[in-house]
């Protein structure tokens, strides 16, 4: 049995966008209370780069839950938390190489270090953790929907 697509693509959706928007909104209060504005708007809806981290990390969680055999509920923020952070760290390390850093990894990290600040990461894995008891997946060979969820 797999995940359907529909519920694989909800789920990433769900947990890529949660996680952003969290990100954002802290990012957001910090920025408001430092009178900084203009480099929290070049950082999150301005930057074209945020856009493609979010469609990058869709696709992954997407095909990483679709994909993946059936494994207990505990084990999904595991899998999926870690393919999340690894799409962060290419995309905070392409992005960084992108603008001509001298030592892309290190801005990779420090992007990851960021997204643990702003809660992005924590919500993240609390997201997956929460959308995993909604999976629902499909007899193989049949194409049914069964109501059954990851909690094997």
């Amino acid at each position: 049995m797999t995940v359907t697509w529909r519920s694989a693509v909800s789920y990433a959706l769900t947990v890529t966008i949660g996680s952003w928007m969290t990100g954002a909104v802290v990012d957001l209060a910090w920025s408001a209370a430092a009178d900084s504005l203009g480099l929290w708007v070049s950082l999150w809806p301005a930057n074209p780069l945020s856009y493609m981290f979010l469609a990058a990390a869709t696709l992954v969680l997407t095909l990483t839950r679709r994909l993946t055999a059936p494994v207990p509920q505990w084990r999904i923020p595991l899998i999926d938390g870690g393919a999340y952070l690894l799409i962060l760290l290419l995309w905070g390390g392409l992005s960084a190489w992108r603008d001509g850093a001298a030592v892309p990894v290190d801005d990779a990290f420090v992007t990851a270090g960021f997204a643990l600040l702003t809660l992005q990461l924590p919500c993240a894995w609390l997201l997956s953790f929460w959308r995993a008891r909604h999976l629902v997946h499909s007899q193989s060979g049949s194409g049914t929907v069964g109501a059954q969820t990851a909690g094997i």
